[in-house]
């Protein structure tokens, strides 16, 4: 391991880990997305594809309610600066994740 790495390791490991994952705020307004216009199938299924592989690379961390909540939070954010065909795929993901918690 180069020396570089291996002090942003050395200093990664001193810092509790409460300081280097952000809580989760259950009160935070997430944004709504907001499709308009007619819906491209295929930019739709590639917002869906997007959003599902996101999901699968959580792992079985899936099973925590704060990282399912942190995914909803992060995937809206990408639906609302993406095109409405795009963003109605990953809309239809998000009220997945939503009815779970």
């Amino acid at each position: 391991m180069n020396s570089i790495a291996q002090r942003a390791l050395d200093r990664a490991r001193g810092i509790p880990a409460s300081e280097v994952i952000a809580p989760v705020q259950a009160g935070m307004a997430l944004p709504e997305i907001v499709i308009t216009g007619p819906i491209n199938r295929v930019m739709q299924f590639e917002g869906q594809r997007f959003a599902v592989d996101v999901v699968k690379s959580l792992g079985s961390s899936i099973s925590n309610p704060l990282v399912i909540a942190s995914t909803i939070r992060n995937l809206t954010a990408t639906a609302t600066a993406s095109p409405s065909s795009y963003a109605s795929g990953i809309k239809l993901v998000t009220d997945l994740l939503r009815e779970a918690l």
